[in-house]
């Protein structure tokens, strides 16, 4: 295998390890709480603290050390946490594992998105999708998984072998001397042609926490489902994710604008989670379809939102400023539904769908104005 192939399998292992970590923690909960007797439902919001974190510091590992580096640490961080989630007999080492979990997410995330920009060819944004569309399968499966082997918990931690596969592929200097070399210092001035972007990736990511978060909830409280089978609404929450991430990868690879993509999909997926709202009380399956739809619409968005951002800036500057780009994200899968439950309270309510109608509407005109933008980031010498 050639270094950049090597450099780009790891990558792929990398991000499917994300796809475990993001499933794996809220898949388990149920049992785990029952294994041992106590709520653990404060793990959730351990976990998202762990990622802010963990992308905030990988702003100052990506100046100092090429992406691998960070991509390692990451990887091993989520290993650690998965096979200690799977064994915690008690609620802080759950907890704690959580927060580990997340925080070794936040790297990898980071340090992934500036090793793609490095990897890859032309326009980040087919790459990305693509990489996007792994954790969406990964994580459909992860909590089958976890279904099925929910009467030996501890035997889950065999997932850990996903993150640890990453560790293999990047170690040693061969896929180093493809990934992008460390840069020599930050300009914060590239942030000032991103802000478009960096005010669209929290609105983004705030609806779609909305959506994977509450992706058993919601099926549970409109259909009035058993709890164990709503819970099948996460696999199928993340099955049409990778749907929506690698249709738009196969669309980038068919030459379609990145922006059109984008414009269009999440425009009609205001549309359809307004119907939603509409339809939540008098058709709740026309909802639901409604809102399927919505996740395939918005599944690419992310990558694509990122992937623009990222091809303003050379290499060396992307890492500047990636891991502030995916720390709004972050910020805005706290506060979106945090606003939506003080506003609505009910995560199944139409204002739920209205207020993330409105919130998706805004993405594609920033989006609109980021591409009229002829402004270019500041270069270095």
């Amino acid at each position: 295998m050639t270094n950049a192939g090597r450099a780009r399998a790891g990558l792929f292992t990398a991000f499917a390890g994300l796809g475990v970590t993001a499933a794996f923690v809220p898949a388990i909960l149920p049992r785990a709480e029952g294994a041992i007797g106590a709520d653990l439902s404060a793990a959730v919001p351990a976990l998202f603290a762990g990622l802010l974190v963990g992308v905030l510091v990988s702003g100052p590992l990506l100046i100092r050390r090429p992406p691998q580096t960070t991509l390692i640490l990451g990887s091993a961080l989520q290993a650690a946490a998965v096979i200690a989630v799977a064994a915690a007999s008690t609620p802080g080492v759950f907890i704690a594992a959580a927060i580990v979990a997340g925080f070794g997410f936040g790297l990898v995330e980071a340090s992934g998105s500036v090793a793609a920009k490095s990897l890859a060819v032309g326009s980040a944004t087919g790459l990305l999708s693509a990489l996007l569309g792994t954790v969406a399968v990964c994580a459909a499966v992860t909590p089958l998984l976890v279904a099925l082997g929910s009467d030996v918990r501890p035997a889950l931690g065999i997932l850990a072998v996903v993150p640890l596969v990453t560790i293999v592929m990047l170690a040693g200097p061969t896929p180093a001397a493809s990934l992008a070399e460390a840069p020599a210092h930050r300009d914060v001035r590239g942030l000032l042609v991103l802000l478009p972007f960096a005010a669209a990736l929290p609105l983004y990511v705030g609806v779609e926490t909305v959506l994977s978060g509450w992706s058993a909830v919601i099926p549970e409280r409109i259909l009035d489902v058993d709890p164990a089978l709503a819970a099948l609404g996460t696999s199928a929450f993340w099955t049409l994710m990778a749907i929506g991430r690698f249709g738009a990868a196969a669309l980038r690879r068919a030459s379609v604008s990145p922006i059109v993509i984008l414009a269009t999909a999440t425009s009609g997926a205001a549309v359809l989670m307004a119907a939603a709202g509409m339809l939540v009380r008098s058709a709740p399956v026309g909802a639901l379809i409604a809102l399927a739809a919505v996740v395939v619409l918005l599944a690419p968005s992310y990558g694509l939102i990122l992937g623009l951002a990222l091809d303003r800036l050379d290499p060396a500057r992307s890492a500047a400023v990636t891991g502030a780009l995916v720390a709004c994200g972050a910020v805005g899968g706290t506060f979106v539904p945090t606003l939506i439950l003080l506003v609505g309270r009910d995560p199944a309510s139409s204002t739920t769908f209205f207020v993330s109608a409105a919130l998706c509407a805004l993405v594609p005109v920033l989006v609109l104005i980021a591409a009229r933008s002829r402004v270019t980031a500041p270069t270095t010498d």
